[in-house]
């Protein structure tokens, strides 16, 4: 597939995955879904904002946009928010950006060089 009809779904993907861009953009953000990774256990607000050496409303405000973009799930514990990782979202979540890496690289290579 090739031309304005490809161009157009590669719109549509990276309208689509806006979000998970968005999310994982942002270096701070990154580092909290490593640090999410190397924990066994849900994180609190204040571990995530000690680990990073982030203030607690910062962390809040990143926490919220990985909320957002489905990256985390949170739960309540006593009067903490507990962040885990939602794994098994992940392959849902991540198929369409797969997608739009592929329709990208096909239409790139059926484009005559110029």
């Amino acid at each position: 597939m090739s031309g304005p009809v490809a161009a157009r779904d590669v719109l549509a993907l990276f309208s689509q995955t806006r979000p998970l861009f968005t999310a994982l953009g942002d270096e701070r953000r990154q580092e909290i879904i490593v640090f999410l990774l190397e924990s066994t256990d849900p994180r609190s607000v204040g571990e995530i904002a000690a680990h990073l050496n982030l203030s607690q409303p910062a962390a809040s405000h990143h926490l919220k946009i990985l909320r957002d973009a489905r990256l985390v799930t949170v739960r309540r514990s006593g009067a903490q928010r507990l962040y885990a990782l939602n794994a098994a979202d992940y392959p849902q979540l991540l198929t369409p950006m797969r997608d739009l890496v592929t329709l990208i690289v096909s239409c790139a290579m059926a484009s005559p060089p110029r």
